[in-house]
């Protein structure tokens, strides 16, 4: 939930609560109770929504990793087919919490650049961090034995 979201969310509680817990006390729920009650719905929607975006975030990242796959695919020899939108694929692993499918996806695009005689210092820099995150014993897509770069 962005901050806007956030503050117009509360704003809206803090009008709402007063009335209903008015209107629950005209037909005759104690006033404790309708407090509560509220403040419990008002929990329960902003969890909800929460988790609906959280959901919906992950869904939206493993979608673009589809699709950089199907870039991958059109253009095997393009070492910008890693990318969709300025995100690399290994580093949309990453934010999904996978860290060996990231790693392969540096190393193919690593060797790929290496083949192409393009930079590769921030692929190489990612590759040695995540083989020493993930330990020095670390097999590959490509056979590598997880030794550093």
């Amino acid at each position: 939930m962005n901050y806007a979201a956030l503050i117009a969310t509360l704003a809206a509680l803090a009008f709402a609560l007063p009335f209903l817990v008015t209107v629950a006390e005209r037909v005759g729920v104690p006033r404790g109770y309708g407090i509560v009650t509220t403040l419990a719905a008002a929990l329960f929607a902003l969890a909800w929504i929460l988790v609906r975006q959280r959901v919906q975030r992950r869904t939206d990242i493993e979608e673009r990793i589809a699709a950089i796959e199907r870039q991958r695919r059109l253009r095997p020899n393009d070492p910008d087919a890693f990318y969709l939108h300025g995100d690399h694929q290994g580093d949309l692993y990453l934010t999904l919490g996978k860290p060996r499918e990231a790693l392969v996806a540096f190393e193919a695009h690593l060797a790929l650049a290496q083949q192409l005689g393009r930079e590769t210092g921030r692929l190489e820099q990612a590759v040695a961090r995540l083989r020493c995150e993930l330990g020095a014993g670390v097999q590959t897509a490509q056979g590598g034995d997880g030794a550093g770069v």
